[in-house]
């Protein structure tokens, strides 16, 4: 099973750290119903460091998907390219659990999308494990 999902939302927080790090928690809404929060950290010294951070869907029915991050790779472009943002976020995730109908769901997810100290969105596309 595939799922697309297209979410924008805020940046609620965005710490950057001595050693590099940036860490930013997400929190948005799709049109069709999807909620997300979640959290993702970069390296901006270390481009071959995977990240962490988590990520939680869930549909307007109140079912949730898991997810754990394996791979961020978060880059500045310039301000000409896209106004509104100033990195560009490309995410995969594990699936590793859900709740309600995503009861103990597995597959993988990935993001692609602009991010700015505000705001994001990006388009989340899912594959469940049948």
């Amino acid at each position: 099973m595939e799922l697309r999902i297209e979410i924008t939302g805020d940046v609620v927080e965005w710490q950057e750290l001595l050693n590099g790090t940036q860490i930013v928690t997400l929190e948005g809404a799709s049109a069709d119903g999807w909620t997300l929060s979640g959290s993702v950290s970069w390296n901006i010294r270390d481009a071959s460091a995977a990240g962490e951070g988590d990520i939680t869907l869930t549909c307007d029915d109140g079912a949730d998907l898991f997810g754990s991050l394996v791979e961020a790779r978060v880059s500045e472009i310039g301000e000409r390219e896209v106004e509104e943002a100033d990195h560009a976020m490309h995410l995969e995730y594990e699936i590793d659990g859900g709740s309600g109908a995503f009861e103990g769901a597995s597959g993988s997810a990935r993001a692609g999308g602009r991010l700015s100290a505000e705001a994001f969105r990006g388009v989340w596309v899912i594959a469940l494990d049948v």
